[in-house]
């Protein structure tokens, strides 16, 4: 076996010992040949030396312009995977930069329930509005040979998107949340293939989405680089008619401005009175207070909660 990690390095100023985290629970976990693909998108300089490291395989990517971020992650992994594939891997994976295994052995038990009819296995968290259609990301291992054969694209084209087979995909599904893995979920079952979902193993106590942690052997932090807006929240949203005016206007001016502008004009966000702020604020709160425990003592922090039932 031998495995392709592909990782788009996206981090904040304030996250190194995340990055740091990241990169040592895979080494350390990690038993059998394996080397991270990654690309650093807007990476702060500091942290570049991290990258330049045995089993990393830096490549310089630049992703499509003007595109909503999910889109443009999802085209620099499916170029990571790419390079994997050309590498000589026998399986790839995915992680994000705020996933990373907890457990020995993490990589041979994924990949021992793989099959050419269920070629692809991955976190799905339904707290975060993920069915079947999707393979999340965070946490994902495929047959090489299944994506060798398929090319699949991890998010829909605008082309598929307008065709009725997709929008029955969805509708079947009823898969709310149009996401990165999306694409790949509907390529398998155009295929007649399926996937095998790794499912959260710890308790929701603390909040439903957050800290995560998968089959017992992938954690996931959760919204480490964007606004704490989840599908489900811990507590109730309320909804007016004019948030949700609201909401469509400024979809609609966001889909033909350029990314450079989104940038300038998102601190001005909570100014539009979008959505009821008390979940935000509430998420915010509790990632602030999950995340310095996991910067303070990582190992205490990551035993516990594994093991919180």
């Amino acid at each position: 076996m031998k495995l392709g990690i592909a990782v788009v390095y996206l981090v904040r100023d304030d996250s190194e010992v995340l990055l740091r985290l990241h990169l040592d629970r895979i080494r350390r976990h990690t038993s059998v040949p394996y080397a991270i693909h990654g690309t650093a998108l807007r990476l702060p300089r500091p942290f570049h030396h991290y990258l330049n490291a045995k089993n990393i395989r830096l490549h310089q990517l630049s992703g499509p312009t003007e595109v909503l971020a999910h889109i443009e992650h999802s085209w620099l992994l499916t170029q990571l995977l790419q390079r994997a594939l050309d590498d000589g891997c026998s399986h790839l994976a995915t992680l994000h930069v705020d996933s990373f295994p907890i457990a020995d052995h993490w990589a041979q038990q994924l990949a021992a329930s793989l099959s050419p009819q269920v070629p692809v296995t991955a976190v799905m968290e339904p707290m975060e509005g993920d069915t079947m259609a999707r393979p999340n990301l965070a946490g994902m291992m495929a047959l090489a040979e299944f994506w060798r054969e398929s090319r699949p694209s991890l998010i829909p084209t605008p082309e598929l998107e307008k065709t009725a087979g997709w929008r029955q995909f969805i509708e079947r599904h009823q898969q709310g949340v149009v996401h990165s893995g999306v694409g790949l979920g509907y390529l398998l079952e155009q295929a007649g293939k399926t996937w095998a979902p790794i499912l959260r193993t710890n308790s929701r106590r603390r909040h439903p989405v957050l800290a995560g942690v998968y089959g017992d052997k992938i954690f996931h932090l959760g919204a480490a680089t964007r606004a704490k807006h989840f599908f489900t929240n811990p507590v109730p949203v309320s909804e007016t008619a004019a948030m949700r005016l609201r909401r469509g206007l400024a979809g609609s001016v966001r889909r033909i401005l350029p990314a450079s502008i989104r940038r300038i004009f998102r601190p001005l966000r909570p100014l539009g009175n979008f959505y009821d702020e008390r979940p935000l604020r509430t998420n915010e709160r509790i990632y602030s207070e999950i995340r310095g425990e996991l910067f303070v003592d990582p190992d205490h922090f990551l035993d516990q909660t594994r093991h919180d039932r």
